[in-house]
């Protein structure tokens, strides 16, 4: 018995074309609100105002020519939270002292520790892959 061979080679102006659709971003649009919704999920046991669950946007793009879909977050906090922080002197910038509910006495500096990465749309978005 012999066998059959078959090559398949893509038309590049077709896969362009394609690539350019409505539908192309309805569906990427689609998998970024699974993307959002994870990270929502991930993010709201570190909830405190919300600010960084409403910053979610996403946003058309095009990559080389393709449609592409980017998830972003606009909220000032977001790159503290996704990297965290490294640690820091925190001091005043208008008054002469640090003060804050439970604290024992105003300071003049405050050496922060530092905050851990909470990485959450890294894990949303291998989340969403599964």
């Amino acid at each position: 018995m012999g066998s059959v061979k078959v090559t398949f080679r893509p038309n590049s102006r077709g896969v362009a074309a394609a690539g350019r659709s409505n539908g192309v971003y309805r569906e990427l649009e689609k998998r970024a609100d699974r993307v959002i919704a994870l990270a929502q999920t991930i993010y709201a046991p570190h909830a405190k105002t919300g600010a960084y669950g409403r910053g979610f946007e996403k946003r058309r793009e095009r990559i080389r020519g393709m449609a592409a879909v980017q998830v972003v977050n606009t909220d000032e906090k977001a790159a503290w939270l996704e990297h965290g922080t490294r640690p820091h002197v925190i001091e005043p910038k208008d008054k002469q002292a640090l003060a804050w509910p439970g604290g024992r006495h105003p300071v003049k500096r405050v050496n922060h520790p530092g905050t851990p990465a909470l990485h959450i749309l890294r894990r949303a978005l291998r989340a969403a892959g599964r």
